[in-house]
């Protein structure tokens, strides 16, 4: 059973979470697009990462966030000044945890927290990959503090609560689902890719390459069909 955190404002952590669906009236649609990442790809922004931080490590899953958002942002050609967001979910497990030694016993659903980062469209366009992954890393640093404000029904606003703005970029990380390792008897599938069918938000997901194939495969949808072909080369684009 999900733990019980008493009062709140809010459902706490670990309750279920019913919220409206985003108005759909003059959204824009976004198109379907699938990009192949090579091992080589990933190591190269590591390495340009290392270079910078002295020797410091990011994941592959931090690198191709950072790109897609700055690819994404630069293909948008939003006016600088344009405030723009990235969303991924984090484990909150362990936090939870801090507050409930006991809160993992018998749950063995999602505990995650919605992580917000936001910059200026100016800034994710003309920063290297190296430098919007720091960007990313310094929102992630403020987990901690802003659970535990949202545990406590003082952070405002519902961080699960999907958004059809055209600015904002929902980032999933699938590769360690096991969705890939499932066998019926058989043998394990050669690739699985989610099916998306919200058009109308923008979504990058990044699942396991097709089997045998190192590196890394993003499922994408968005851009507006005028802007694939600019995201698509803004992607490809290691020169940045």
């Amino acid at each position: 059973a999900a733990p019980d955190l008493g009062p709140r404002r809010h459902p706490g952590p670990g309750r279920a979470h019913v919220g409206s669906l985003p108005e759909l009236d003059g959204v824009k649609r976004l198109e379907y697009l699938a990009i192949d990442i090579s091992a080589d790809y990933i190591d190269h922004f590591k390495s340009q990462f290392a270079a910078a931080s002295g020797g410091g490590r990011c994941s592959a899953f931090e690198v191709l966030i950072a790109k897609a958002w700055q690819s994404r942002t630069r293909a948008a050609a939003f006016d600088p000044d344009t405030p723009v967001h990235l969303c991924f979910a984090m484990n909150a497990r362990p936090l939870l945890a801090a507050r409930l030694p006991r809160a993992g016993v018998g749950f063995y659903g999602n505990c995650y927290y919605i992580m917000r980062v936001s910059s200026t469209a100016g800034k994710v366009s003309s920063s290297s990959v190296t430098d919007v992954v720091k960007i990313i890393r310094e929102g992630k640093k403020r987990f901690p503090s802003e659970f535990a404000r949202w545990a406590a029904g003082e952070e405002a606003g519902d961080p699960y609560q999907i958004t059809s703005d055209y600015r904002t970029l929902l980032v999933s990380d699938w590769t360690r689902l096991g969705f890939a390792e499932v066998d019926y008897g058989w043998g394990p599938p050669a690739h699985v890719v989610p099916l998306t069918n919200l058009d109308c938000i923008a979504t990058c997901i990044l699942v396991k390459p097709w089997a045998h194939k190192p590196g890394a495969r993003l499922i994408t949808q968005c851009v507006t069909p005028d802007r694939v072909a600019a995201f698509h080369d803004a992607m490809v684009d290691m020169n940045c």
